[in-house]
């Protein structure tokens, strides 16, 4: 399949495939990205744009960096806050804040068929009504979002990095306001801890498959796959 996509030899296949725990498209991806080869059907829209954006360190010369990136957003219409920005960042495999690698742009916006910056702000008004509207796929830029914004080298996110974004994603998922106070001064105050990745995945679940279920709380299952914060959260709750 490596072969295939990329018309590398099968010496060079096997070692982008072992150096990515032989998963496929990760494996592509690195290959592109290491600039051993352009990719096939580059459109010179899109170079010409990444161009304009792109950083000036040596370094990393096949990336938009930070300031790049402010500018990009900009440039789309969109506030840097704005959750959208997230589900852009999950659509253009964006591996870190502040980062769009040259190769994973051109590709991103090559699947929703988008060149200009026009038809890029179209682009992103279907992706912000995607991320209210279907639930699939706020799942799966939520669930991007832990890794998205981790500091690099770490397992868990900072808790006042995962309490930022949870008030920017999860507020409104929340059956109120009131609920939605109360888990943040629970974290906060209480459990007090970083925050690991089933923790982070897992609170969508419990927020719309218990919480808002039509029998709340005692729906809850204390017996269930539920990391131990949500037992602690539900006993807190029935003070």
């Amino acid at each position: 399949q490596f072969v295939a996509a990329t018309g590398a030899t099968s010496r060079t296949a096997a070692t982008y495939l072992r150096s990515n725990a032989w998963n496929v498209e990760r494996a592509v991806d690195d290959y592109y990205d290491s600039g051993a080869a352009a990719p096939p059907c580059e459109s010179k829209a899109l170079v010409e744009l990444f161009e304009k954006y792109k950083g000036t360190d040596p370094e990393e010369p096949s990336t938009i960096g930070i300031d790049g990136t402010i500018n990009y957003i900009q440039d789309l219409g969109v506030a840097l806050e704005d959750p959208v920005v997230l589900a852009l960042a999950y659509k253009l495999d964006a591996p870190t804040m502040g980062q769009f690698p040259k190769q994973r742009f051109i590709k991103g916006w090559q699947s929703m068929n988008a060149d200009t910056i026009p038809k890029m702000k179209k682009a992103v008004e279907s992706l912000s009504a995607d991320l209210a509207n279907d639930p699939a796929f706020f799942k799966e830029v939520y669930k991007f979002t832990f890794g998205f914004v981790r500091p690099q080298g770490q397992r868990v996110l900072p808790l006042d990095s995962a309490v930022e974004y949870w008030k920017l994603l999860l507020e409104d998922k929340f059956p109120n306001e009131d609920v939605f106070s109360k888990w943040i001064t629970f974290v906060t105050e209480e459990h007090r801890k970083a925050v690991p990745k089933d923790t982070w995945n897992m609170l969508l679940d419990f927020v719309v498959n218990v919480l808002g279920s039509e029998d709340g709380l005692e729906s809850y299952d204390a017996e269930g796959a539920w990391p131990s914060i949500f037992d602690e959260f539900v006993a807190y709750l029935r003070r």
